[in-house]
């Protein structure tokens, strides 16, 4: 084979790659109980890659970013509280193990020479959204650049409602009720029955319900 086909080749071959590559979905980054597996104490269950509720009603929230002085031990669990709607002193920070989904896309994305917030045309758009979709994959656990807020703005949002759900449904399971009718205030899933129960009275039957694929967002 000769060299300028063997290049013009590898070029063809490696854009069909990046082509397939861009037409699959976005990594998730809500992970699974898996993600958990190695850090979850035995009075503990897991809901995500991000939260796990313990029997004395403890919510455990893993925070992959290093706390330097500027509060993300606070910031980032409260993402986590309020979609859960628990009390923060309800909650408790762990160190997120090695995952793919903690990976600091913010702070890569931040890093093109453009800002994201001010991104014009559909070139700067596709080199943001091609950047973030990499960085999902490469999984990068960082702190720097003030992006952690703005990374787990959505992911750990998105991790405390599926919670939220979960315990909901595992309540409704109980109660033999509609999950539509049960609600969550104050760390306590209330029927409008009169049923209510605190979260680490859920724990037992946390197992047999499926992490949900969509959730509900609290209005931020």
């Amino acid at each position: 084979m000769k060299r300028r086909s063997f290049l013009l080749g590898a070029l063809a071959a490696g854009g069909a790659l990046v082509v397939g590559w861009s037409m699959l979905p976005p990594r998730s980054r809500l992970g699974s109980r898996d993600t958990l597996a190695n850090v979850v104490g035995a009075d503990a269950v897991a809901l995500n890659g991000w939260v796990r509720v313990a029997t004395n009603g403890e919510v455990i929230v893993a925070v992959p970013r290093s706390e330097m002085g500027q509060g993300v031990h606070t910031s980032l669990p409260m993402l986590v509280a309020e979609e859960m709607d628990v009390p923060l002193a309800q909650v408790r920070v762990a160190q997120a193990p090695i995952d793919a989904i903690f990976g600091n896309v913010a702070m890569l994305t931040a890093s093109l020479p453009f800002h994201p917030d001010n991104a014009d045309g559909t070139a700067s758009r596709a080199a943001q959204w091609f950047v973030a979709k990499l960085a999902r994959e490469l999984g990068l656990q960082a702190t720097g650049g003030s992006s952690s807020v703005r990374d787990a703005w959505l992911p750990m949002r998105e991790a405390g409602a599926a919670a939220r759900a979960m315990l909901v449904s595992a309540a409704a399971r109980q109660w033999g009720v509609a999950a539509g009718e049960c609600t969550v205030e104050a760390g306590i899933v209330r029927h409008g029955g009169g049923k209510q129960a605190r979260l680490g009275e859920l724990v037992q039957g946390l197992n047999e319900v499926p992490v949900p694929s969509a959730v509900r967002l609290n209005d931020p």
